[in-house]
């Protein structure tokens, strides 16, 4: 098999979306572009990535008034090849008041499965409600492209290989 058949795309995949801890995504207020590196999670059925975040920085407030996003993931150090890499485009909200409880548990399972280094970082619910300084944030993957390894490895051509999102639908 191939890094760029199927099976090979949605195993890259899903070792980039639970190996890398950051992505980097890209905002706009309609004016002008900005990118943040975020810390994230995975989520499935249907793909989603979350985050949180100040609900006053810069992004945060792109996100208010645009919500469509791109982004990244990579990582290097990686066996064979030594690096992997995805981009994204999708759709962004702010966690509403009722999702806080679910996705703040998930976040920080998620991101911290050792219990006592979880109580270590976990920031109370009430910092992601009502005037708390943060909000959980959710990016609805709408497309989703791999590093053409294969075609690298060939001529050097550097290009994206599209993955259906049906293939990521689960964890």
């Amino acid at each position: 098999m191939t890094t760029t058949e199927p099976t090979g795309l949605a195993e890259r995949s899903h070792a980039l979306l639970t190996g890398a801890r950051f992505m980097t995504l890209a905002t706009s207020d309609g004016a002008s572009p900005w990118a943040s590196t975020v810390n994230f999670v995975a989520l499935y059925g249907p793909l989603r990535l979350l985050y949180y975040s100040a609900r006053t920085a810069r992004h945060s407030l792109n996100v208010a008034g645009n919500p469509v996003v791109s982004g990244s993931v990579y990582r290097t150090g990686l066996p064979g090849f030594g690096l992997d890499g995805a981009q994204f485009t999708g759709h962004c909200r702010a966690v509403g008041p009722r999702e806080v409880a679910e996705h703040h548990r998930s976040y920080y399972a998620l991101n911290f499965p050792d219990e006592e280094t979880r109580r270590a970082w976990r920031l109370p619910e009430d910092d992601f409600r009502g005037a708390g300084a943060r909000r959980f944030y959710v990016v609805e993957v709408a497309r989703w492209w791999l590093l053409d390894i294969d075609r690298w490895l060939v001529d050097k051509h550097d290009q994206r290989i599209a993955v259906p999102l049906d293939a990521l639908a689960c964890g």
